[in-house]
């Protein structure tokens, strides 16, 4: 009997489709449009004429591209692509877009991304999906930070708008990384070596988070003797729901747990109780005024080859006073957002996940 499959081409918005020559139509109209050429590229913003769409660089550019058409009504909205395809190193670049605004917003494109990214891991069975995104397209660079993207790097003031130069984000997402923010198996084995050295399958260490809270004492003696021990240190941090149901999370720029999602909080002072540092720490960082509802849970962070060993102590809390802003931009914190808590982005730091998980489970049995 043969496998049931996923159908490839479909999700729960919208589908990937074959491009039509009335499509072409529909795009020229797109490009009436000045937002939307400038989200799109960096180049000079020109409409286009139905033929001069027609003739798509990525079909000559070792590509595949798709319309996005809806579910319902099966209307045409917009395109994707994976184009400058290096089938030797597995790599493909990536583009989308959604043409009217009012189709944006909707769900639209997070859902094609997802179809496009599971296309390329998937059937073309790449490694590594990239895009390049501008600094002040914060709509589209929060998506891709949800869907799993991580950024690599910037291109300094490489886009002048208005008289304002804005950097070009460079991003990408690994099928390792997506296999885990899908949930969804790989159809090839990926290996590469670990910043410790040690191979791993997928990219990722086959310990579960319960061995990485807890490592072998073998582990442990295989670090350098004769070093200074590293006491333990006490930190803090807030789950903070607002009135939808959202939960406020930082991108942190430092270790511990750099360059993921994770509630804001920090350590404790010397002499100082729980709740004040929880208090203080909220308020210096994104200037929230909060009230602590209860005790969550405790979470631990061990990572001797950073040289961290973290006690963090989490709490439900409320805001009582302030809008959420970030005080601490260009230093710990990268950016804040507003998240669901049952949609949350990727990847999330480990001592975060008690606590938002906690906070899920209140939350769903309040409802």
């Amino acid at each position: 009997m043969a496998p049931r499959h996923l159908n490839g081409f479909q999700g729960s918005k919208v589908r990937l489709a074959a491009p039509c020559p009335e499509d072409c139509m529909r795009l020229s109209r797109f490009t009436d449009d000045y937002e939307y050429l400038r989200n799109m590229d960096t180049d000079i913003a020109i409409p286009l004429t139905p033929d001069e769409t027609g003739s798509s660089s990525v079909r000559r550019d070792n590509g595949f591209e798709f319309a996005l058409r809806t579910l319902e009504g099966n209307r045409f909205i917009g395109f994707t692509a994976l184009y400058r395809i290096e089938w030797n190193n597995r790599s493909a670049r990536l583009a989308i877009g959604i043409g009217e605004e009012n189709d944006r917003g909707k769900g639209y494109g997070s859902d094609a991304l997802a179809l496009i990214l599971r296309y390329g891991f998937h059937e073309l069975n790449l490694n590594r999906i990239a895009l390049e995104v501008i600094e002040y397209n914060e709509a589209a660079r929060r998506a891709y930070l949800k869907a799993g993207f991580r950024e690599e790097g910037r291109q300094r003031s490489a886009v002048l708008r208005d008289g304002m130069h804005y950097d070009l984000i460079s991003m990408s997402i690994l099928a390792e990384e997506w296999s885990i923010q899908s949930q969804l198996p790989l159809s090839f084995q990926s290996t590469r070596t670990s910043e410790s050295g040690v191979m791993t399958a997928g990219g990722f260490s086959q310990r579960n988070t319960t061995e990485q809270a807890a490592l072998s004492m073998s582990e442990l003696s295989s670090y350098p003797k004769g070093e200074p021990e590293i006491a333990p240190r006490i930190g803090v941090g807030a789950v903070i729901l607002n009135e939808w149901g959202e939960v406020l999370l930082a991108w942190r720029n430092r270790q511990p747990e750099q360059h993921t999602w994770s509630i804001p909080g920090g350590k404790v002072d010397p002499y100082e109780s729980l709740e004040t540092a929880v208090i203080r720490e909220i308020k210096e960082e994104v200037d929230l005024d909060i009230a602590i509802d209860s005790l969550l849970c405790t979470a631990e962070t061990i990572q001797p080859e950073q040289k961290e060993h973290w006690i963090s102590v989490l709490y439900s809390t409320k805001v009582i006073g302030g809008h959420a802003r970030n005080l601490e931009e260009g230093g710990a914190i990268g950016e804040i957002g507003w998240f669901p808590l049952n949609d949350l982005p990727s990847p999330l730091a480990c001592f975060a996940v008690p606590g938002l998980e906690a906070a899920k489970k209140l939350y769903n049995e309040s409802m």
